[in-house]
């Protein structure tokens, strides 16, 4: 395990975050930030250590499905019961599929990644359906599909960039 310390600066570390999309904006904030001690702390470098990262994308990929299911099989309810049943049930669907997401351990060696692709293509091909339906959830699957649009352009640009990271990274290596 990889692991910085007395660096505050090393949060922006983009080996810290998993998509493409916050590795980019991490790069940019980090190769303009200054060097910032703080002895007594220390980072672990994983790819899965952004809480904000986390946080923003389960928040997105909950309110997306919320909005799927408001405007598909909750459509016909009073839209004050329908919102927050949408939220509920679709909080419930990503748990289902995080725990459900362990049983494929017995199918893939790889289970959480394997659960990953499984969950965002179910996510891709949702947001596509909608996306073509006279709805108001049309415009929620549009956002949906710009920000994976964005997140593919920025896995483009990450790559062009590889070797400037790593140089930037290899300078907080213990």
């Amino acid at each position: 395990m990889k692991a910085v310390r007395d660096r505050e600066d090393a949060r922006w570390l983009p080996s810290r975050h998993h998509f493409a999309l916050f590795r980019l904006l991490a790069f940019l904030r980090l190769r303009f930030a200054r060097p910032r001690p703080r002895p007594g702390l220390v980072l672990v470098i994983d790819r899965d250590q952004s809480a904000f990262e986390n946080q923003a994308v389960a928040s997105w990929i909950v309110l997306t499905l919320a909005g799927y299911l408001a405007a598909g099989p909750l459509a016909r309810w009073p839209l004050a019961l329908a919102i927050p049943a949408a939220l509920l049930l679709a909080g419930a669907i990503v748990q289902v599929m995080v725990v459900g997401g362990g049983l494929l351990v017995f199918l893939f060696p790889d289970r959480i990644r394997a659960n990953s692709m499984l969950f965002m293509t179910t996510m891709l091909l949702l947001a596509a359906y909608y996306a073509t339906r006279a709805t108001w959830a049309r415009f929620v699957a549009w956002q949906f599909l710009a920000l994976v649009a964005l997140n593919a352009i920025a896995a483009a640009i990450v790559f062009l960039l590889r070797r400037p990271i790593a140089r930037l990274e290899a300078a907080f290596a213990a």
